[in-house]
């Protein structure tokens, strides 16, 4: 009987540990897998999208469908008949938006994440062949240490720090880049390589409609070290109205 429940330990412990493999610490990103998908490019919701594109012959047909579920998901098909098909899912909720291709036929060809607030590569990237085998994941997070999550805990602190009222949490309603304008609330989240350190940046934004030109918007950013998950540096300022958040670096 012992030795049963030996077995079963050691194999319930080989299993976490195959799963670890496969899985990131950083849950907001654990949002796509590798598994087979197929585009329903028969559906005649998406047919009713369809016209000509270009006047060349012979005639070259797209089709460009945008859908909101009741989830508040925004789900945006766009195709160029018979060639290829792309698709943007935006959840309502979460810092992550994901995107897919397909092949002519509706298969699988790659699918990704992508920060809502910033430029970058996150999560994994699986490319499928023309028949839907996985051909290759790549994985973006190897090399990077902290856990996004663990960089939404810092900036939940400095938000209140700063009193942001904004929503820092990992399901958080984050505004997108394409929405940060100046005299909005909003955080934003990116990270970067500087010399040999791998950095991660929270970036607050509030607009003063009051101040003066060089102080409309007041702006807080904090920089992290990815080896050791602890803030190195912060700054408070105030600027004038623009889009772009400095980085105090300690490397001139």
């Amino acid at each position: 009987m012992k030795k049963i429940f030996f077995y079963l330990v050691v194999i319930f412990f080989y299993q976490c540990q195959a799963q670890k493999k496969t899985t990131h610490n950083n849950t907001p990103m654990n949002i796509i897998d590798s598994s087979f998908e197929k585009l329903n490019i028969n559906n005649s919701t998406l047919l009713k999208t369809k016209k000509r594109y270009g006047t060349a012959d012979p005639p070259k047909y797209i089709v460009n469908l945008n859908e909101t579920l009741q989830s508040g998901t925004s789900i945006e098909t766009y195709g160029l008949l018979d060639t290829y098909y792309d698709q943007w899912i935006t959840p309502s909720r979460g810092w992550f938006r994901y995107y897919k291709e397909f092949y002519s036929d509706g298969n699988i060809k790659l699918k990704r994440i992508y920060n809502k607030t910033s430029e970058g590569n996150y999560g994994f990237l699986y490319e499928f062949d023309k028949e839907g085998k996985l051909l290759r994941t790549t994985d973006f997070e190897k090399d990077w240490k902290t856990s996004f999550i663990g960089i939404t805990e810092i900036a939940n602190k400095y938000a209140k720090k700063f009193n942001y009222k904004v929503d820092t949490s990992e399901d958080g309603i984050i505004i997108s880049k394409n929405d940060q304008q100046w005299d909005k609330e909003y955080v934003k989240i990116w990270r970067k390589e500087q010399a040999v350190k791998k950095l991660w940046f929270i970036g607050f934004n509030k607009g003063h409609y009051e101040n003066s030109d060089d102080k409309k918007v007041e702006r807080v950013v904090v920089i992290i070290d990815d080896a050791t998950g602890k803030e190195i540096k912060s700054l408070h300022y105030f600027d004038f109205y623009n889009y772009f958040f400095k980085e105090p670096l300690e490397d001139k």
